[in-house]
């Protein structure tokens, strides 16, 4: 049995996951598959991977057409412009140094773009732009909306033609049908259901069902299911094609913008500095990212190695664990083999 497999039926017998899939893979072919509880076709809800596989490569396209990452907000989004966002760049919030909060209900404001363009403006910047690193969907939403104004469509239409496509990946966002194998993810939302009560915040339309085929991060779900900071399904080999684009360098993307900080950070992607899920044999050219439901992505450059982890660590409920152990674990049994 080889070290992946180990690793997985182990992860699976204590707890960590109900189902998942390991793949490791070069440019080029995959190296090894490993799957427990589910199927090597099972989709995945990919969660903040959506981030480094969807939004970056659609920021990489918006570049082209007018996209400056030392605009302010502002230049892009009126509703932005001479407010408390000012001096707030499109890099900050891609660096998760905007001075934004980490996270806020914006669904509890209204549903879909339109009621999440007015709560976004009104957000309260917690920090000076540039002055610490505060991991922040919020930032990556104001910078989805300010991708959907450059390229001038909605991101899931143009990920779907210029990204998934030539990627030779199936991944796309929810809703999926209901016959597709899809894994399952929280059991209704007592978790977002905790973090609004603790923030005083009161929503009556929580899902009560076991969500699945339908984002389970709220904000992503409530705007209708495509946002640039999750919302993304697939599996495990749509990961990998999704990945492999970077494994070539991709320039500023991956450079570090935050020298100062104790977590180096990329435009939308992690390096391996104060990276909770990487280990010590990676390079220091490695960079990588994770996903709430038990996703990750690591690509080493120098070893030409793409490392994917899915699962639904959240089914059926969002348990208090530290999953950056597992994901630590995983990237030990791949080092074994490799």
């Amino acid at each position: 049995m080889s070290a992946l497999r180990k690793f997985l039926e182990a992860e699976a017998a204590g707890g960590s996951f109900p189902s998942a899939v390991a793949l490791v893979a070069d440019s080029f072919a995959i190296r090894e598959l490993a799957v427990v509880g589910a199927r090597a076709d099972t989709r995945f809800d990919l969660a903040s991977l959506t981030k480094v596989l969807a939004t970056a490569p659609l920021a990489a396209l918006a570049a082209k057409e007018g996209l400056a990452w030392q605009r302010e907000i502002g230049d892009y989004l009126p509703d932005f412009r001479n407010t408390r966002f000012s001096g707030i760049r499109v890099w900050h919030l891609a660096a998760h140094v905007s001075g934004l909060p980490a996270w806020r209900p914006l669904y509890a404001s209204g549903f879909g773009p339109e009621a999440y363009r007015r709560a976004l403006a009104a957000l309260e910047p917690e920090s000076a732009p540039g002055s610490r690193v505060v991991y922040s969907d919020l930032g990556v939403l104001v910078f989805g909306e300010i991708l959907e104004k450059v390229l001038a469509e909605p991101q899931d239409r143009v990920f779907s033609r210029e990204v998934a496509e030539p990627a030779g990946a199936a991944a796309r966002y929810g809703p999926l049908g209901p016959d597709e194998d899809v894994a399952p993810t929280e059991n209704g939302n007592a978790y977002e259901r905790r973090l609004c009560r603790e923030l005083g915040l009161g929503f009556s339309s929580f899902r009560e069902e076991t969500i699945r085929g339908e984002a389970h991060d709220g904000n992503a779900h409530y705007r209708g299911g495509v946002a640039a900071h999750a919302g993304l399904f697939g599996t495990a080999q749509d990961v990998w094609r999704l990945a492999r684009r970077w494994l070539d360098g991709r320039g500023e993307f991956l450079r570090d913008w935050t020298p100062e900080s104790l977590e180096s950070r990329g435009l939308f992607w992690q390096r391996k500095r104060g990276a909770g899920s990487a280990i010590d044999s990676f390079s220091e050219s490695a960079f990588g990212h994770t996903g709430f439901t038990g996703t990750s992505v690591w690509i080493e450059p120098d070893r030409e190695r793409i490392s994917v982890l899915l699962s639904n660590r959240v089914h059926p409920e969002v348990r208090d664990m530290d999953f950056n152990a597992v994901r630590r674990r995983f990237h030990e049994a791949v080092a074994s083999e490799q």
